[in-house]
């Protein structure tokens, strides 16, 4: 069951045994949301529940309780009780993920979003690891995949059974990355919230012929005005995180966030996998598990949990998917390429409003792409402001 997110939601004792414990407290005012009907989430959510238009953390009391929790952090120099390096790491992370969509909010709430602000830019700084700590830190997906908890391929009896790829990684395998000159492959993702450059994406593709065949199906994206795009075909859309070391510097990590596979059946079937924190700690499938439904906060406005209309809290991964990726009528011999927005933009058009120009690339040469976007961005420039 725990390889499956059910770990129960209300639970707040992340970083610490006790759920009193500052590092708890701090993670549960960021992170935790009331619904209705008094069921709380948050606690097993990878990026905190905050849209563009979420307004409750700068209300009263929370707004006040923030501050307080917040400072009593800084003034008990508490980022001195935990020193795993797994825990900081990912405290960080969840921390830097608050503080940028702080950034989106100040022309409503400039003076209670920059107090928070301030105080959050303070946090990040003092739980930095150094880059060694953080090129040091596991690698999960390979943990995943010696759990031997999950399918390592598609299974045909059963296709909604999520599966890890073993290979997915692997230099020589018929998986490969893909990229796009002149900017980052998944820019939408990169420069949209919930995400804002805190992360690098890279898009594997697999042809189910090997790697050779695989090479091709990327050239032909290039060259033919109606590529196709083989049954059994694969992508995977992979997130991995970025670190700010103790010197002020943007690391890759080893740490995978998510994994979002589709295949080609030829209709589309769709699999996620989400970094669960307590899962992570454990070294249990390195913190990876299967997600069904999801919180929809890529590209959302509103706020399920403000709104007065009560929508469903979550949506299942195949309407979200759909919503961008949409399942054209395939072919007897094609799925639908349309769909694969890497190659056709389709309703995300780049600003030059041009087809984007794919090659084959790597994690690092990816990471200095986004990176250099980061670094231009409102909220690298406040964070680095702040922390002077």
């Amino acid at each position: 069951m725990l390889a499956t997110s059910q770990i129960e939601e209300t639970a707040w004792d992340v970083y610490h045994p006790d759920s009193n414990h500052i590092w708890n407290r701090l993670f549960h005012q960021l992170y935790g949301r009331r619904a209705s009907d008094g069921k709380e989430y948050g606690s097993n959510e990878l990026d905190p529940l905050l849209w563009f238009d979420t307004t409750y953390i700068f209300n009263q009391p929370i707004y006040q309780q923030t501050l307080d929790v917040l400072e009593e952090f800084l003034n008990t120099h508490a980022e001195r009780l935990i020193n795993d390096p797994l825990k900081r790491a990912i405290f960080q992370h969840d921390m830097w993920a608050v503080f940028d969509w702080l950034i989106l909010k100040e022309n409503e709430y400039l003076s209670q979003s920059f107090e928070i602000q301030n105080l959050l830019a303070q946090v990040i700084q003092r739980v930095a690891l150094s880059e060694e700590q953080i090129l040091s830190l596991p690698d999960n997906y390979q943990q995943a995949i010696e759990a031997h908890i999950f399918p390592t391929d598609f299974q045909a009896q059963y296709p909604e059974n999520a599966y890890l790829p073993p290979d997915l990684f692997q230099p020589n395998s018929a998986w490969v990355s893909i990229g796009r000159e002149n900017g980052p492959i998944a820019i939408t993702h990169i420069n949209t919230a919930p995400f804002l450059g805190r992360s690098i994406f890279l898009v594997f593709v697999r042809s189910p012929n090997g790697r050779e065949e695989t090479l091709k199906f990327i050239t032909s994206l290039q060259i033919e005005s109606q590529p196709i795009t083989p049954i059994g075909t694969e992508v995977a859309l992979v997130r991995r995180m970025l670190l700010i070391s103790d010197t002020g510097e943007l690391i890759l990590s080893p740490l995978i966030e998510t994994i979002q596979i589709r295949r080609f059946n030829p209709h589309q079937t769709f699999y996620e996998f989400e970094l669960n924190r307590k899962q992570l700690f454990k070294h249990f499938t390195g913190g990876l598990t299967s997600k069904k439904e999801i919180f929809s906060l890529f590209m959302s406005h509103g706020d399920v949990f403000e709104s007065t209309h009560r929508p469903e809290l979550k949506v299942n991964i195949p309407s979200i998917c759909l919503g961008c990726h949409f399942d054209y009528p395939p072919t007897a011999i094609s799925g639908n390429t349309q769909s694969i927005i890497s190659y056709s933009r389709q309703n995300f058009p780049l600003s030059e409003n041009m087809l984007p120009i794919l090659l084959t690339t790597s994690w690092d040469n990816e990471a200095r792409v986004v990176i250099r976007w980061k670094m231009n961005h409102e909220t690298w420039r406040t964070l680095i402001e702040l922390q002077k």
